[in-house]
């Protein structure tokens, strides 16, 4: 029996789901301003409450219905933390999400994480950001902190339930990137390492940033890692789109360009990308406190088509401010709009921590340096045996159309006109490194 690999909508393939507010840590960058008390000051977080059982499982009967098999990350605060969080996790597997749990692994132990791997959850994400203990103790405001997040990523490795290693970039570890990456994937065996930049929001809006001139030696330094790990460990820069631009002044025919989506931006926020904060509040980012409706007073979709923080941001290559709104990166880069609003309180302004002065390369020289992947449409020369089609459902829904164009690809250069499951096992050698990570 034959199947198609179907074009997509456009929707969110990844959820970034604050549960609680809670946390065993006091991070001093914490955009959600979490801790051991729910009590604060901040009037970006004015309503604490957080939704209960029975309304996370009307979220992700919404999410099924509008997103399916989206990538969902239950993070927090410390969402290990939820008492109902097995429950939580359980129904959004039954769903067919994705279910991934972003947590500082102080709570992680071998009977957790195989009662996690059990349950349905995909991966874990950990936070680790100094090689030196102290350093990263000092950072996350908690004595042994450092200790629990290794400890808790080698009980991981151990029960092959894949993680991502998540490391902020700061003064405190600028110059050992390459030691953490290198830490990360041999010490550790994390499949990604993700790097982030500071965004001022929460309590990061007090803590110190890096310079745009430091900013671009890290983009520097993040490209030299990205290059020596393809193949084996994913390397991405989270809240730093301008890295297409490091990319592209590189090589412009870079094939880690092909991970962005031309039109959405270097980040794909608002447009197939958003957050929930722990009371129902939707946002585009979760990094942007800026919120287009309640979850709790509206449906999913109505806020995700309907409200015009999304539709503006989405929008935004014809509304961006400033250096932003000029640039020929803007398709492909377009800024971070949680830092703009961070900064200059109109989250499409342009981004502050960007140095570049647009017009030194033609526009469609850069636009034509990407592609469209998210939900790309099948070729209609390739046809796909159904075992084939179900294999790529081992695939997350935000890659699959990456994964899929590489495959069709293939086959029409050897003149193959049908997918089968040998075929794929004879090509995943040559998939990228993200294929290989999701096992397809």
């Amino acid at each position: 029996m034959r199947g198609r690999i179907l074009d997509s909508k456009s929707r969110p393939y990844i959820i970034s789901w604050n549960l609680t507010y809670r946390c065993n840590l006091a991070c001093e960058h914490c955009y959600l301003d979490a801790g051991p008390s729910k009590l604060s000051s901040s009037p970006d977080f004015s309503d604490r409450s957080e939704l209960n059982t029975e309304e996370c499982y009307s979220v992700i009967d919404q999410i099924e219905e509008f997103a399916p098999e989206c990538v969902t990350i239950l993070t927090g605060g410390e969402p290990l933390l939820r008492r109902d969080i097995v429950e939580i996790i359980r129904y959004g597997a039954a769903k067919d999400l994705w279910i991934v749990v972003g947590t500082n692994g102080v709570k992680i132990t071998n009977l957790l994480a195989g009662r996690l791997k059990s349950e349905g959850v995909r991966g874990m994400a950990l936070s680790l950001d100094a090689l030196d203990a102290d350093r990263h103790d000092s950072f996350r405001l908690v004595k042994g902190a450092w200790d629990n997040t290794v400890n808790g990523a080698k009980i991981l490795a151990s029960s092959d339930l894949p993680f991502i290693v998540q490391t902020t970039v700061g003064k405190h570890n600028s110059e050992e990137l390459e030691e953490l990456a290198r830490f990360a994937f041999s010490e550790l065996g994390a499949k990604v390492w993700n790097l982030y930049f500071l965004v001022q929001t929460g309590r990061g809006q007090f803590v110190s940033d890096i310079s745009d001139a430091q900013y671009e030696q890290v983009l520097a330094t993040l490209s030299k890692v990205q290059k020596e790990y393809a193949g084996r460990m994913l390397v991405n820069a989270k809240c730093a789109p301008h890295f297409a631009k490091t990319l592209f002044e590189d090589n412009p025919k870079s094939p880690f360009l092909k991970t962005y989506t031309e039109g959405a931006g270097g980040c794909p926020a608002g447009s197939h990308y958003m957050g929930i904060r722990p009371n129902g509040d939707m946002t585009p980012c979760p990094y942007l406190p800026v919120f287009a409706g309640n979850l709790r007073r509206e449906t999913f979709t109505k806020i995700w088509q309907e409200s015009e923080v999304f539709s503006r941001i989405r929008g935004r290559k014809e509304g961006l401010g400033g250096r932003c709104g000029a640039c020929e990166f803007q398709g492909i880069c377009g800024g971070c709009r949680a830092r703009a609003y961070g900064v200059h309180g109109d989250y499409m302004a342009e981004d502050p921590l960007c140095n570049y002065e647009p017009g030194k390369y033609p526009r469609e020289q850069v636009e034509n340096s990407v592609e469209v992947h998210y939900g790309s449409a099948a070729n209609t020369e390739i046809e796909w045996e159904l075992a084939a089609k179900e294999r790529m459902k081992k695939v997350p829904a935000f890659v699959r159309g990456m994964v899929v164009k590489s495959v069709e690809s293939h086959c029409l250069e050897k003149g193959i006109s049908l997918v089968t499951v040998t075929e794929l096992d004879q090509i995943r050698s040559r998939m990228p490194s993200r294929g290989k990570i999701f096992r397809a």
